[in-house]
């Protein structure tokens, strides 16, 4: 084989080797993609256990998920748009979420215990020194 037949073979298979690597390429799915179904479908999870405790909890509230929404407007001047029962920290609250504010209220007696930025994080110190709710409740495994 002469010189020029060579180059061209070898042109040829490393285009075939392009093309063949173009299309395993595309047809695996990409870890991005992956970590998103996961991601979604962990989301889903969570709602659901947060509604199932949310319902294991309510027996216990003495107030009403509308009295909480009620104290959190009257404290912060606007209007919620989410009210969740919740065991925080062995506390049995209501979250409620004003803007990006969350208003913590007490459970039992319907008082603001605390408000915070929706998506914040507190240190132990911080979560420590805040009010206790009037109703305890055991902690989750979840608490952090």
């Amino acid at each position: 084989m002469n010189t020029s037949g060579k180059i061209a073979l070898a042109a040829f298979l490393g285009s075939l080797g392009l093309a063949g690597l173009a299309l395993t390429t595309d047809a695996a799915p990409s870890f991005n993609n992956i970590l998103v179904a996961q991601e979604r479908e962990s989301e889903t999870d969570d709602d659901a256990e947060d509604r199932q405790e949310a319902a294991r909890l309510q027996p216990l509230a003495k107030i009403t998920p509308q009295q909480a929404r009620q104290a959190a407007e009257a404290t912060q001047g606007g209007t919620a748009s989410s009210v969740e029962l919740d065991n925080e920290d062995g506390n049995l609250v209501y979250e409620v979420t004003i803007g990006q504010t969350e208003v913590i209220v007490d459970a039992g007696n319907g008082k603001v215990l605390w408000t915070e930025n929706v998506n914040q994080e507190d240190d132990e110190a911080t979560e420590a020194a805040r009010p206790r709710s009037s109703i305890q409740v055991p902690k989750n495994d979840d608490d952090k």
